[in-house]
């Protein structure tokens, strides 16, 4: 169909809607969103990727979002948006774009041709939903994210596991080993997963404490990912698997192949969480071309907040503010990040790139038991 963000057709939003017959409730940390789908496909895919990462009952008391899929294709040629500028730009040129409307916000995926509407009450996706799938989980995770950041928490670059309740984060730029850490420190019992890219926390002075929350979206990994570790190596096929075990170090971790880590297929029923109180962030500053051997130390940042840069991150063009506008993109800075980390005890890893050794260097600090 076509659909002109710029002066969109009420009536045919109304009959698009209104065809979002299929619906399923999933109960994230602290929001319930109800989905509804005008494809019943979707609803099943949703409930293969989302089980074990929400909650499996319902919390009535918790408020409700109504989100609406609507699996068609949208015709945006000839519109005028505003392209979403990124710090570091991919190589693939343009990922996303915007245009605001008295409705909302549009934002536009250029390279699938998925279409959004963001707003706070009614947020809709638009275009081949199967097909990309996964642009659909991060606009349903995207709402969660705005809710939760309109209640106080900060966004945080960083993957998370929790044990006993106590959680450990792991920061770092895109490509820094986070998510492999976190997997590794997975094999260890007891030890739970909370988030792979992004986490929410917020402090509670009166409780001395920081609250943190999972993000309900799966592990994507690089291949680099996949040949260190037994268990997943099989989602590998073995001539792909003994191709990247050939490659230099340097070279495989550089390679860009993102594969799903589905948690409780691969690593067991109760094997994540949804929420933990924040004990500890290791910060990773290692590097593939350090000689120095890896190693843990205490970084003040009371001291040096700046040592908090890899954990910023900014809320993306889909935030939208409590009063329906939507604030230019600017991640908070390294001190109001240290303020909400007060009484979190930060590390940072250094030296050359070794997970054995750094999950040694974990496990001697008493974060993997």
């Amino acid at each position: 169909m076509t659909l002109n963000p710029v002066a969109p057709d009420y009536l045919s939003m109304a009959s698009l809607t209104a065809n979002c017959t299929a619906h399923r409730l999933l109960a994230f940390q602290g929001l319930n969103i109800q989905i509804w789908a005008d494809n019943p496909q979707t609803l099943t895919l949703l409930d293969q990727y989302y089980s074990g990462l929400t909650a499996s009952t319902v919390r009535h008391d918790q408020p409700l979002l109504s989100v609406f899929l609507i699996d068609q294709a949208v015709n945006t040629q000839g519109m005028e948006w505003t392209p979403v500028t990124r710090h570091k730009p991919g190589p693939n040129g343009l990922k996303e774009a915007y245009r605001d409307a008295p409705e909302g916000r549009w934002i536009h995926k250029v390279r699938t041709g998925m279409v959004f509407l963001q707003t706070l009450d009614t947020p809709l996706a638009m275009g081949d939903l199967n097909r990309h799938f996964s642009q659909v989980v991060n606009f349903i995770n995207n709402q969660f994210l705005n809710v939760q950041q309109r209640r106080g928490y900060l966004l945080g670059h960083a993957a998370a596991f929790t044990v006993d309740g106590q959680a450990t984060a792991i920061a770092a730029s895109s490509g820094g080993g986070k998510s492999t850490l976190m997997l590794k420190a997975l094999e260890k019992t007891g030890v739970r997963f909370l988030s792979n890219d992004r986490i929410l926390f917020r402090s509670q002075p009166e409780a001395t404490v920081t609250e943190v929350l999972g993000v309900a979206k799966h592990p994507r990994v690089n291949p680099g990912t996949l040949v260190s570790s037994p268990r997943l190596a099989s989602l590998l096929s073995p001539a792909e698997s003994e191709r990247y075990r050939r490659m230099p170090a340097a070279q495989l971790w550089d390679v860009e192949h993102k594969h799903d880590v589905l948690i409780p297929a691969l690593y067991g029923e109760g094997k994540a969480a949804l929420s933990s109180k924040l004990g500890t962030l290791v910060l990773l500053d290692w590097s593939l071309s350090s000689a120095m051997p890896t190693g843990l130390s205490r970084v003040e940042i009371e001291q040096t907040p700046e040592a908090l840069e890899g954990l910023r991150k900014s809320s993306g063009p889909f935030f939208q503010s409590d009063d329906g506008h939507f604030p230019p993109e600017q991640a908070p800075s390294c001190d109001v990040y240290a303020r909400q980390l007060a009484g979190v005890k930060v590390l940072r890893l250094t030296g050359g790139v070794d997970f054995d050794r750094a999950i040694e260097l974990l496990e001697a600090e008493g974060l993997l038991a």
